[in-house]
């Protein structure tokens, strides 16, 4: 049998498996990003369990992180991950694997190639591939193939811009999309508002706007009116044909969607040639960002 390795690397977590040549998995482990303790040893010790318990033939390794990133040297320095700025990824992994094909994509890149691939976004040619999480990030794939840019961070979506004269982001910029839309982000607004609860997350945030708190309704209107105003903005940019939105706060049902819906569509009404724009919830779920990182290795793309 034959197997990728692959690395989702996020703001929070990271998970490493085995998947094999049918994409189907095989052996996972998560770590989290956000512990006080050595990551490179963690992860190294995680990468060791899920091989040490696959047989067969390595292929290589690939890994979708969060960015910003540096396909050419290898590095990734994630936002949310302040230790890790510039961490050599690449050289750690082909180190770890006695590997030396490793492919280094964007989160949001390996996301949106699993889903072209794999799920919401078979047969379009023209989509934007979401996550919405502890940050925001995206991936783009332009007639039909996965576009990865000059430094591998296309669709570098969660720091664009949405309000110059907004709040700081932790990247440095001022008034990105994360800083608004993400998760921790709307949380923060809904205790800006008032809103106060023993669990500071946004499951907690969205439980509490389906139980018609209208604080929490507020700020998660008002984080998906930003996510809005980002996609169509590239949607307009990249003149697309299907948005397809995953990570955690993707799935809090119609308490977000509702209102990301009716807010695409105001942003939209007068772009003519948005106004049969797709919207599509992953289909891949927590696996999306494991697979796309699988396919840089099982089915790589120009």
């Amino acid at each position: 049998m034959q197997y990728a390795l692959a690395v989702d690397i996020g703001g929070t977590k990271a998970t490493v498996a085995t998947i094999d040549t049918t994409f189907n998995i095989l052996a996972r482990r998560e770590i989290s990003t956000g512990s006080a303790l050595d990551l490179e040893s963690v992860l190294e010790a995680a990468t060791n369990e899920v091989i040490d318990s696959t047989s067969g033939e390595l292929l290589g390794v690939g890994i979708g992180s969060a960015g910003p990133l540096d396909v050419t040297a290898g590095t990734i320095s994630p936002v949310n991950i302040p230790s890790w700025r510039p961490f050599k990824v690449v050289d750690f992994f082909s180190a770890l694997t006695k590997s030396e094909n490793v492919v280094l994509h964007g989160d949001g890149m390996s996301v949106a190639d699993a889903e072209h691939q794999l799920g919401a976004g078979r047969g379009s040619k023209n989509m934007l591939g979401m996550v919405v999480s502890t940050g925001v990030g995206g991936g783009l794939v332009l007639n039909g193939k996965l576009i990865s840019g000059e430094s591998g961070n296309v669709s570098f979506f969660g720091h664009h811009s949405i309000n110059h004269t907004g709040i700081t982001c932790i990247c440095g910029r001022v008034g990105c999309v994360e800083v608004y839309a993400s998760g921790p982000s709307m949380v923060r607004r809904a205790h800006e508002l008032g809103w106060r609860n023993d669990k500071d997350d946004f499951i907690t945030l969205a439980e509490s706007a389906r139980n018609a708190d209208p604080l929490a309704i507020k700020a998660i209107d008002e984080g998906a009116h930003a996510l809005a105003v980002g996609i169509i903005n590239v949607a307009a940019i990249a003149d697309l044909e299907l948005v397809v939105i995953g990570g955690g706060v993707s799935q809090a049902g119609d308490i977000y969607w509702q209102p990301l819906l009716r807010h695409i569509a105001a942003e939209s009404k007068d772009i003519s040639f948005l106004r049969g724009l797709k919207i599509k919830k992953a289909e891949l779920l927590r696996d999306a960002g494991l697979l796309g990182a699988a396919l840089g290795v099982l089915s790589p793309q120009d």
